[in-house]
């Protein structure tokens, strides 16, 4: 099937003119699966399949059956995930709950298998694929979003299904997972509009107003921290990538009118009185429920640590939120005090691989540099709010987490054109900011 099945042992040929029927059809049927990203409530308390899980687990084993390989690259990624898996058994050995463990057990593979899929889809053609998964991730992400801010507003029926204390959750169980969703689709939108070449593109500042509106609406404190993160993460390597001085110039323009349409949405949001009193009361660093002696999120946390440090083995997957009646609130002490110190300094490993693999395949020039970049810095933001979250379960992690490592294995595997940064190589002295490469423009 050309264009469509990878050889494992060296990169596979893409952009071919000519694609299979086989695979025009997975690329359908995967955005089909995206389009429904959007929705993944459940009843309380119950981690039930969404239609998302059950069209990814069909599209999944589909996708492999026509021709799709795993790249070798992705060893190394999944034999880390495997020993947090590992981990997570030996835990389960001493578990309290053991009712919990093979729920919590299965969802992981699962996850784990959608990140190795995205991965191998994204590899056998960076550039189209990217922006086919992009484009379907931010029409669910504006669906979600416009639910959320309508519920919030009052203006759809049934309101209060999409709202949760009074912060927008749209479609979501968590007002902290809506708005991390939305992180990525507000990077991919600023992306198209630094690179449009009419005034026909604007029609995608109405979609960009949206999901910032959604995501202030979440007012989680996480998901705010997360785009200003990530967003200065893509502005600074957008320039740092930038192949001329006019579009250079360009950038910085489209940085001056995002930011001034980021003011907007908010200056006008904040003209509500509803809005500017829960921001204000959301606005704190730490709230009470942070910091309470008993059951606060950093008393819990501490917890957690030393349970960590009791069970080195750790204590099984879905147990320490059973025992403390409150979860860690931190990915890193969760995925510890589950699996032990294998499991947590797996994962930890993991995301170190994948940020400095990452950040090198972004100084190769390939037609989906500017998508990864915006993978990239989306993925960095959402480990960072990893420290106050527990994201082990957001299926959009896995998303981005996929993504990535299929642009970044491309970008390796195509090895060429490699542009200077501040990352030090083996054997040689650290790399330089500088050195404007020729002219040229991103594609996708």
């Amino acid at each position: 099937m050309d264009g469509w099945q990878i050889d494992s042992g060296a990169s596979a040929s893409r952009g071919a003119s000519h694609r299979s029927a086989a695979s025009r059809l997975g690329e359908g049927l995967v955005f089909l699966v995206l389009l429904t990203s959007f929705y993944v409530k459940s009843e309380q308390g119950q981690d039930q399949p969404t239609p998302y899980d059950m069209l990814m687990v069909a599209t999944v084993g589909l996708l492999f059956l026509f021709g799709l390989r795993l790249p070798r690259g992705l060893g190394w990624p999944a034999a880390l995930w495997g020993l947090v898996v590992i981990g997570y058994g030996i835990g389960a050995m001493d578990a309290f709950y053991l009712d919990k463990v093979k729920p919590s057990l299965t969802v992981t593979v699962y996850l784990v298998g959608t990140f190795l899929f995205f991965a191998s889809f994204v590899y056998a053609d960076p550039a189209r694929r990217l922006g086919q998964l992009f484009w379907a991730y931010t029409i669910a992400a504006s669906v979600v979003a416009a639910l959320g801010v309508g519920a919030y507003f009052g203006v759809l029926p049934g309101s209060e299904a999409f709202l949760t204390f009074g912060r927008a959750t749209g479609t979501f169980n968590d007002p902290n997972v809506f708005g991390p969703f939305l992180v990525a689709p507000i990077l991919f939108l600023g992306l198209q509009l630094s690179q449009a070449r009419s005034f026909r593109a604007l029609w995608m500042a109405a979609p960009l107003g949206l999901l910032v509106l959604g995501l202030l609406l979440s007012f989680s404190r996480g998901a705010w921290g997360n785009l200003l993160l990530s967003g200065i993460l893509f502005f600074g390597l957008t320039l740092a990538t930038s192949r001329s001085s006019r579009q250079t110039l360009r950038l910085i323009g489209f940085g001056a009118l995002a930011a001034l349409l980021l003011v907007a949405v908010v200056g006008v949001a904040l003209s509500s009185p509803k809005v500017s009193a829960l921001f204000t009361e959301r606005a704190s660093l730490t709230q009470d429920y942070d910091i309470d002696p008993q059951q606060g999120r950093f008393e819990s946390q501490a917890r957690a640590f030393q349970m960590a440090l009791d069970k080195p083995l750790g204590i099984g997957p879905a147990q320490w939120a059973m025992i403390n009646n409150l979860d860690t609130h931190n990915v890193y002490l969760h995925i510890l005090v589950a699996g032990g110190f294998l499991s947590g300094l797996s994962f930890i490993a993991l995301l170190l691989v994948t940020a400095v693999r990452g950040w090198r395949a972004i100084a190769v020039e390939t037609p989906s540099q500017g998508l990864l970049i915006v993978v990239y810095a989306a993925f960095i933001g959402h480990i960072a709010e990893a420290t106050i979250i527990d994201i082990d379960n957001w299926r959009h992690f896995y998303l981005l987490l996929g993504m990535l490592w299929g642009a970044l294995l491309a970008a390796e595997g195509q090895g060429a054109a490699r542009r200077p940064f501040a990352l030090p190589r083996a054997g040689g002295a650290p790399d330089g900011f500088g050195a404007w490469a020729s002219s040229g423009r991103w594609t996708h």
